[in-house]
């Protein structure tokens, strides 16, 4: 099979070829530095462009990915027109949700700054400067860029989520998490007000892109993280009497604007208590199967869910990536037993990779997903 069959197979809830595997996207990139090791691992010269992820530019080569054997590649969303050109003092800058950005010159990490609608009333939201996500810069030559990459290789195309973050994490950054979840608890419905106001925004991002690639792409990817380490961080009555609305009417007018579009929900942590109502929304891939939090054992998520719910995600990136090839290579095993029959599992990290996982560990990872992945899976295990 090609990538792209692969990959279809799988979400049709099928057993391909092997399971398919992937790097990229939300929750599953690898840093710069690893990709600069990996390029010399496998003697890629020269450095490509760099493409917009949430709030900065990285460089993901493609290259690399192709050597490496992942199914999948990403298009991502341009940068708006005077992208990083708002100052703000020091080595900071404004974005164009009104967040400041502050940049460490030792590590280049970013750390944001204030919040611009801490003090807002519900008559506040109306005057806010929002983002234009019509603004031209963000989809210049994006068209041609999916096309050429469908056209030209067989690897199953993924429109990289446009947007920083999800509603929910968005209106956190805007309003603060302490105001915020204080609004959800005491003023309900100033919180449901911006919940609203911040996805007619978003939406529009999603149908900008989608306008764009629409047809290229196998989904494209939404995410808000409702999880911590313990378990969720607001109780499911809250979630179902707010942000699930919110949530679903977002999916519900992605596939009304492009039909047959598979969507991907991500959220970090145990989630375990909201799968149903994901799959309530609408949505068709989970991601990333975060192993390591509470409840959410993917043996058990697969036999709950799986007739329902495509996986991607799942090999532990908060401990075994960091450890040995041996034990990325038995983590793999296991999850391909776990979560692969059937179908409707993607082969991905819990995470994204980060400076602190080897490269060897990357290998392995990859090496262990094509030797071991083939179905029948009880062959190979």
């Amino acid at each position: 099979m090609t990538s792209r069959e692969r990959v279809r197979t799988a979400l049709n809830h099928r057993e391909p070829d092997r399971v398919p595997v992937c790097i990229g996207g939300t929750a599953a990139k690898m840093t710069e530095s690893r990709f600069d090791r990996l390029a010399a691992h496998f003697g890629i010269r020269g450095q490509v462009a760099p493409v917009l992820v949430g709030p900065q530019l990285m460089r993901q080569d493609p290259r690399v990915l192709a050597a490496l054997g992942s199914d999948v590649r990403y298009v991502h969303l341009r940068p708006p027109a005077g992208f990083r050109t708002r100052p703000a003092p020091g080595r900071g800058w404004s974005d164009e949700w009104g967040l400041t950005y502050w940049e460490h010159p030792e590590t280049r990490v970013y750390e944001l700054s204030g919040q611009p609608l801490a003090e807002a009333t519900a008559s506040d939201l109306d005057s806010f400067e929002w983002p234009d996500p019509r603004d031209p810069a963000r989809v210049a030559g994006l068209r041609a860029e999916a096309a050429k990459r469908f056209t030209e290789t067989d690897c199953a195309l993924v429109a990289y989520r446009p947007v920083m973050l999800g509603v929910f994490e968005i209106a956190q950054q805007l309003r603060g998490m302490v105001n915020l979840l204080e609004d959800m608890a005491l003023r309900p419905e100033f919180a449901e007000a911006l919940f609203w106001k911040v996805q007619q925004v978003v939406k529009d991002f999603y149908f900008v892109q989608l306008e764009a690639v629409g047809e290229f792409v196998e989904w494209v990817e939404v995410l808000d993280d409702l999880g911590s380490q313990r378990g969720p961080l607001i109780s499911p009555a809250m979630y179902r009497s707010l942000l699930k609305p919110v949530h679903a009417d977002l999916i519900r007018s992605i596939k009304r604007h492009t039909p047959g579009m598979r969507v991907m929900y991500h959220s970090c942590g145990g989630v375990r208590a909201f799968i149903p109502d994901f799959i309530d929304n609408g949505v068709d891939i989970l991601n990333p199967i975060q192993v390591a939090a509470s409840g959410m054992d993917p043996a058990a998520l697969k036999a709950e869910f799986g007739d329902r719910l495509c996986f991607l995600g799942g090999v532990d990136s908060q401990h075994t990536m960091q450890t040995t090839p041996e034990a990325v290579r038995a983590e793999v095993k296991r999850r391909l037993r776990e979560m692969g029959p059937g179908g409707g599992y993607i082969l991905a990290p819990s995470h994204n990779i980060g400076d602190d996982v080897p490269m060897e560990n990357i290998l392995a990872f990859f090496e262990a997903g094509r030797q071991h992945g083939r179905y029948p899976l009880t062959g190979n295990s």
